[in-house]
């Protein structure tokens, strides 16, 4: 009896003891709270600035796949090359030297197109710059374009011209804004040359080996979750993520080239002057749903009322309205496939949080992601709520 009495006091006392040193550590943890999640915050930066180069790679990869599974698929039906090695290098190449050069030619178009000149000392840092001076500085400022309003001598609304000028700095201010954070991104993360050819180098390989890490996924998933519930719940959202993000990003892109091709021709037709370059621009602004056309069509419409025929106006929103109705009704359709499904006023809503939370990125994947967690959540309730009781 004394015995037990002697273990309880025993068991007593380490319960006491571990709960005292729970309450120092919680104290300690809270008296430096700052100081930890400094440490943390620091240590997942390391984190993430090693594992860049890979991500990048990924997204790479991703993105590329579709292309490169197509043109191996094609080389294998005509018999052009007999080994799959030989198939998968050359589409790799063939998608690679056709990405690389039509982002060079896209931006030394617009450069050369606006007057700039090709040297010796031309990077693509100076023509960025040169592009974004040229919109502050040109015809493209709200300064120049209230003035040659008021120079056209047109009978106008009090305060128009006030209001187009407004309009145009937002235009302006929202190109530039983009332009240049994606263009310090890109030469940020070039002028470190070793990780940006590891990227590349690691896309490469992602690419060629694709069914080798796409095994080597699965005998880790595997590993950690085997034949479980939540293993097979995390495989299913990831299928879905990955469906909608295939047929939204990617065939946004596709569209987005298209609508830019007819964007500048129409807009050449009627005689707009720089109808190339707001052709790129509506393409690329394409890719966000209500706001990307709106830009297009704003740009046209400025460019119209500077030729200083005010009838060119309303041509060029005519042209624009004939060429988002081509893309909507047979384009995007048959490109992008099937709609996401969201309602117009939840895809405005994801773009507005998307665009305040991740910027122009954020703006892109924005519509994509909430349809995914839309189908995702209806599949649940579908599956576990039965609204007809």
């Amino acid at each position: 009896m004394k015995f037990d009495k002697e273990d309880k006091l025993f068991k007593y006392a380490v319960y006491a003891t571990l709960t005292a040193i729970a309450i120092y550590i919680a104290i300690s943890i809270m008296g430096n709270i700052g100081f930890i999640i400094g440490k943390v915050a620091k240590v997942a930066g390391v984190i993430m600035t090693l594992l860049k180069p890979l991500i990048i790679a990924l997204v790479i990869a991703y993105l590329f796949q579709p292309a490169t599974n197509k043109i191996e698929k094609f080389l294998e039906r005509k018999k052009i090359l007999k080994k799959q090695d030989s198939r998968r290098s050359f589409s790799i190449t063939i998608v690679y030297l056709t990405i690389i050069g039509l982002v060079i030619a896209m931006i030394c178009g617009i450069y050369i197109m606006i007057g700039g000149q090709i040297s010796k000392n031309t990077t693509i840092s100076n023509i960025i710059i040169y592009i974004t001076d040229y919109l502050n500085q040109n015809q493209f400022s709200a300064a120049a374009i209230e003035s040659k309003l008021n120079s056209l001598n047109i009978q106008l609304p009090e305060n128009f011209n006030n209001i187009v000028a407004n309009v145009v700095t937002f235009v302006q201010d929202y190109i530039t804004t983009s332009i240049s954070n994606l263009a310090g991104s890109v030469v940020a993360f070039g002028s470190n040359i070793l990780s940006f050819f590891i990227s590349i180098i690691l896309s490469i390989y992602l690419l060629k080996d694709y069914e080798y890490f796409k095994e080597l996924w699965k005998k880790i998933f595997y590993f950690i979750f085997r034949k479980g519930k939540t293993g097979k719940t995390i495989n299913g959202c990831a299928a879905v993520i990955n469906n909608t993000f295939s047929n939204y990003i990617r065939g946004q892109l596709l569209d987005a080239c298209i609508v830019g091709i007819l964007s500048a021709i129409a807009l050449a037709i009627i005689g707009i002057d720089y109808a190339i370059v707001i052709g790129i621009i509506s393409g690329i602004c394409n890719m966000i749903p209500y706001v990307g056309p709106l830009v297009g069509t704003v740009l046209a419409a400025i460019m119209g009322l500077l030729s200083g025929q005010p009838i060119m106006i309303l041509w060029a929103i005519i042209a624009m309205i004939i060429v988002q109705q081509i893309d909507n009704n047979l384009i995007a359709p048959k490109i992008v496939g099937d709609s996401v499904g969201l309602h117009p006023v939840f895809t405005m809503l994801a773009i507005l949080i998307g665009g305040n939370v991740g910027g122009l990125i954020g703006m892109l994947i924005a519509v994509p992601l909430t349809a995914s967690i839309k189908i995702l959540v209806s599949d649940w309730y579908n599956k576990n709520v039965d609204y007809n009781k």
